[in-house]
């Protein structure tokens, strides 16, 4: 992004929007309950319906809902409709398993994802696994929010703001409200981030009709310039639609962080609704964006490769020249980006850290902690990472795409654990430790090689190896004790 002439009240309303972070963070800090790890990192377990609905939403939609994704739909067109599927899919994830996961998680007061997996399959094993998976995860997830606010400071201020400088500040700021007030912070803020981000997407809708000539036209006129654009996938493509959706969907679905909002809903009634609310929410956020890329290849024709990603900050330059509201319009706009941004960044670490404190902490290296003592370690533990990340993520030869690929390769090997592990009492831990590790190296194999057979995602196809696994060991070994007891 080079630098936009922006005013100093775009400015004032960014630096007070972040005041405004650790201002909530404070507020936050005042209302906790007590010293539990349930009340850190799940707010006490009394979250409500609108901040449930509005923080899983800033949690699920990244920097890349604007940037992303109005720049993958500008290269490949109307393929790129997958990620609405996927995101739609998403909500359908949740209800075959979130409702009953969040039951027992007040039961049995669940902390971490792996408390659940602990509690249906008692395995150290599995239970080791699970946690590292979950922290590269993490880490992966964190990596690129940071990445993403470097390149976006330091293309506003055209070069005058250094990017390393850039994430410093932007970092330190997540961390003061997050270790401040715990889930509570995050959710809090969250919200604020999420009502800016659905107010980016409400203005993007305006300047479409109102600076870009009005969406009729601009369809009109990509069907004469680009009618390839416009066409259905053929066959391959189709299968990598299908494959985008089962990578995107089931494992977005079991984020640690969503899952740790699962616990922290009031009760399942609000769980409910809420993903009632979610389900609504792509349908007007992801096709708006996606419309905006489309409505650019009219407008902008000849881009190649990375620099359609630059489509929304050439946007944002027109629409600036329109006057005070386009001016309003592109300051609240880059508020939401940041928001995006921050409100994933900040529920990775807050759920890192509860891993490390809970899973790691806790259960090894300090058996005999109390609860405000593992919280102090998992806080330490996320400072610790997130300067390293910021370090890395200013490195110019890193590249981030094929690691956010990885990152869904290797939670869609997780999601049998949850997705089976509730409906089915049966299942046992030998299943799904075999059906784990199988899909992770099918996956993580696959993505190393570059490998997409029939066009399929190398995460998609250690799915089905991972489930066949699983089901293939749970029937030998259910069938198998009463023959051999028969023949005795």
């Amino acid at each position: 992004m080079q630098a936009l002439p922006l005013q100093t009240g775009s400015f004032i309303f960014i630096a007070g929007y972040l005041g405004s972070l650790l201002i909530i963070g404070w507020f936050a800090s005042r209302q906790r309950r007590g010293r539990s790890l349930g009340d850190y990192y799940l707010g006490g377990r009394g979250m409500g319906l609108w901040v449930l609905m509005l923080t899983l939403f800033a949690t699920q939609y990244s920097g890349n809902a604007l940037f992303g994704f109005t720049g993958q739909a500008y290269r490949v067109g109307f393929t790129w409709l997958a990620i609405l599927h996927s995101m739609i899919a998403v909500v359908a994830g949740y209800l075959l398993f979130a409702p009953r996961l969040q039951g027992l998680s007040r039961q049995h007061h669940f902390v971490t994802p792996n408390d659940y997996i602990e509690y249906r399959f008692p395995s150290k094993a599995l239970s080791v696994l699970v946690a590292l998976c979950l922290m590269v995860v993490l880490i992966n997830y964190v990596l690129a929010q940071l990445k993403v606010m470097g390149l976006m400071l330091a293309g506003l201020s055209g070069g005058q703001i250094d990017a390393f400088w850039g994430v410093v500040v932007l970092a330190i700021i997540m961390m003061i409200y997050s270790t401040m007030g715990g889930m509570r912070s995050v959710a809090w803020t969250d919200t604020i981030q999420g009502a800016m981000m659905l107010m980016g997407f409400i203005l993007i809708a305006i300047i479409i009709e109102r600076d870009m000539g009005g969406w009729s036209p601009a369809f009109a006129q990509l069907r004469e310039i680009a009618p390839a654009k416009l066409a259905p996938p053929d066959g391959r493509g189709a299968v990598t639609w299908f494959s985008t959706v089962i990578l995107i969907g089931i494992g977005a679905s079991v984020y640690p962080q969503a899952i740790q909002r699962i616990y922290a809903a009031r009760s399942i009634d609000t769980l409910r609704q809420s993903l009632a609310g979610m389900a609504v929410l792509p349908l007007f956020a992801v096709v708006v964006v996606l419309a905006l890329g489309f409505v650019a290849i009219a407008r902008f024709p000849g881009l190649e490769g990375s620099a359609a990603d630059q489509v929304m900050a050439m946007i944002m330059r027109d629409v600036l020249n329109t006057g005070w509201f386009g001016h309003a319009v592109v300051t609240v706009l880059l508020g939401a980006i940041l928001a995006a941004l921050m409100s994933t960044a900040d529920s990775a670490l807050l759920s890192l850290s509860s891993i490390f404190a809970k899973d790691i902490y806790g259960k090894y290296l300090r058996p005999a902690a109390s609860d405000s003592e593992c919280a102090r370690a998992g806080q330490w533990w996320a400072w610790i990472i997130l300067g390293v990340l910021v370090w890395v993520s200013t490195q110019e030869n890193l590249t981030l795409y094929r690691l956010f690929v990885l990152k869904f390769e290797i939670l869609l090997q997780i999601a049998p654990a949850f997705y089976l592990g509730v409906n089915f009492r049966s299942l046992r831990a030998t299943p799904i430790i075999l059906g784990l590790v199988t899909g992770l190296c099918v996956a993580v194999g696959g993505w190393s090689l570059g490998w997409m057979p029939f066009g399929l995602h190398p995460g998609t196809v250690g799915l089905l190896c991972n489930v066949w696994m699983v089901v293939s060991v749970h029937y030998v070994c259910t069938f198998r004790k009463p023959q051999n007891q028969r023949s005795h």
